[in-house]
């Protein structure tokens, strides 16, 4: 199915920027390169916003793109709707939306994986660096207490340079019950703090392993320590105060690989 927008005030592009605005069940994809990353993870897209000169771009990076609805909005209108960059090139402008990917914790759990666990997390970049480093260093999933960061946020899923599309993610409400739930599969909890007296390199560490890292600012609550099995530390300079957390989140996963 295709259909044209020719002008700025089509309804079919003010469902778009709605979309954009509001989380809803829908990702927002920018770019060639995010939208190629998106297929070869059998994302499902739903529609392809882009412009008829580049039609030609499509069929190698997405053979099933006839299944889709295409909307064709020349490359003006689609670069003042970009979100993640200010100045896009011609041949990199499409859109997509594609359906949320949804995973299992129980299946998550099964296989015995290392899992990162973050609270809070706000920054878009950081959560992108952290699926992209368990990705490359073979985490089982990440998981998300509320009131963190949107992990289909298209600045996320740039960051994740398109990890985000194959990483499972699950945002956990109830923690005692997710805890209790991975500790009938053998799994050890461990928080991370900067003045934790254990190291990250002392502990002989058997997996598999849930990490927990805090909010940016704030770092673990209370709480999150408290249903921890262990308190560990990543030990660096005394002139540094603190690791970001996609850095600490990326030298823990390396250290396990």
């Amino acid at each position: 199915m295709e259909m044209e927008i020719l002008s700025r005030n089509n309804p079919g592009l003010k469902e778009l920027k709605k979309i954009i605005k509001e989380k809803s069940d829908c990702i927002l994809i920018e770019g060639m390169k995010l939208f190629s990353e998106a297929v070869k993870s059998k994302c499902q897209i739903e529609k392809i916003y882009i412009d008829k000169k580049n039609i030609n771009l499509l069929p190698g990076l997405h053979p099933g793109y006839k299944n889709c609805e295409i909307v064709f909005i020349n490359n003006d209108v689609l670069s003042r709707i970009y979100t993640t960059d200010s100045n896009p090139k011609n041949k990199d402008l499409i859109l997509a939306l594609a359906k949320r990917p949804k995973w299992e914790i129980k299946s998550l759990l099964k296989l015995k994986k290392n899992i990162i666990f973050l609270e809070r997390i706000q920054d878009p970049g950081n959560l992108g660096m952290i699926l992209r480093s368990a990705l490359a260093f073979n985490a089982g999933g990440v998981c998300l207490s509320e009131q963190s960061v949107d992990p289909f946020n298209t600045k996320v899923i740039r960051a994740s340079a398109g990890a985000a599309f194959s990483m499972p993610v699950f945002l956990v409400n109830d923690f005692d019950s997710f805890f209790k739930q991975a500790r009938s599969y053998n799994y050890k909890i461990l928080a991370t703090q900067t003045d934790a007296k254990q190291s990250l390199k002392e502990l002989k560490l058997a997996l598999p392993l849930i990490f927990l890292f805090g909010n940016e600012g704030s770092g673990l609550s209370k709480k999150m320590i408290a249903l921890s099995d262990d308190v560990i530390k990543i030990p660096h300079s005394y002139k540094v105060e603190s690791l970001n957390v996609g850095v600490a989140v990326s030298i823990v996963l390396w250290e396990l690989s």
